[in-house]
């Protein structure tokens, strides 16, 4: 008799892995952005990257069936999203994040491992990473900063806003970013002192950081000085323990004037029922790999946190990325 069930979940879910990793190595070895100005044949490209041509040529048919590129009579050539997102210099390239993809996706493959030993198998740990690769995180990461500064344009008003504090926001391209869409705004980055120290050359080169003060502090001990506008903790609360992040939270909530509002965005933001948004989902296993109370935490622990904060109601926006972003007012 003839088995009905084929193992056709199981085949889908492997034939995923090999587009992802070959748009990784297009990322990583600039691909896209030799082929900025129209399309070159494969010993040519090869050439202009100093790699094997027979190897490249590999790699580059692989990336024409990801749907990356495109293969010609005159050669390879980006598709539209490959040349919007991936080619340096563009406003919206994302290629930089390669080196964040990579880590998280070694990180996926540890999962049983992490399981196992009840410890995260490929733990960040930032103080053993030199100050020239934590530049690099840095400047990897500064583009999907700018990136959530628009996405928190896109769904609130900041018009009426004088003061921001960006709080872990790393490069500051997110609080940067805000203070050059309103003159009237005074950012500050608020990051541990070795980040914020690092953070400060990102800041002089991207518009809107000539208004952005640093300020050293860790938000799980203490708040931010003075009174704000608006406080945002982005992919800061997804890699505390729960215990961490009420503090951190109820400290930031500290930094605001009555009225005033507190934002929380990453991808750790679950329903309640925990099993969308899909990223979220995932995150919260990359999350035990990377981190040792990590996790992606549901609205309703949010809500929670807020309330005992003194902040409410929580207005929740979910990405087209599976990201989200609460809002909270401080109440009183």
């Amino acid at each position: 008799m003839t088995d009905p069930m084929a193992p056709e979940t199981i085949q889908r879910l492997q034939a995923g892995i090999p587009t992802a990793l070959a748009m990784l190595a297009g990322m990583q070895l600039e691909v896209f952005t030799h082929l900025a100005a129209g399309p070159r044949r494969s010993t040519e490209l090869a050439a202009s990257l100093g790699v094997d041509e027979e190897r490249l040529s590999r790699l580059l048919y692989a990336l024409v069936i990801a749907e990356l590129l495109e293969y010609r009579d005159d050669g390879f050539a980006n598709r539209p999203e490959a040349a919007r997102f991936l080619v340096k210099g563009q406003p919206g390239y994302i290629g930089g994040m390669h080196e964040l993809l990579s880590q998280l996706w070694h990180a996926d493959m540890l999962t049983a491992k992490s399981i196992r030993s009840g410890h995260p198998a490929a733990l960040h740990d930032y103080a053993a990473v030199s100050d020239e690769e934590m530049a690099a995180m840095l400047r990897g990461m500064h583009p999907s900063a700018v990136s959530a500064a628009q996405d928190f344009m896109r769904h609130f008003d900041f018009s009426q806003c004088r003061s921001v504090v960006d709080i872990g926001g790393g490069s500051g391209g997110l609080v940067a970013t805000l203070c050059a869409a309103h003159p009237g705004l005074q950012g500050t980055l608020f990051d541990l002192p070795r980040t914020a120290s690092l953070a400060a050359p990102i800041l002089k080169e991207t518009p809107g950081g000539d208004r952005v003060s640093i300020e050293h502090g860790d938000i799980v001990r203490a708040s931010p000085r003075g009174e704000h506008d608006a406080v945002v903790l982005r992919a800061l609360v997804q890699v505390l323990s729960r215990d961490a992040a009420a503090r951190a939270i109820a400290n930031a909530a500290r930094a605001l004037r009555a009225g005033g509002t507190i934002y929380i965005a990453g991808g750790g933001i679950l329903d309640d029922d925990r099993l969308a948004p899909r990223a979220a989902v995932f995150l919260n296993v990359t999350f035990m790999n990377l981190y040792p109370a990590g996790a992606s935490y549901t609205e309703s622990q949010h809500r929670e946190w807020l309330a005992a904060a003194g902040c409410g109601p929580l207005r929740r926006v979910t990405l087209p990325s599976g990201g989200g972003i609460i809002a909270a007012r401080k109440l009183g």
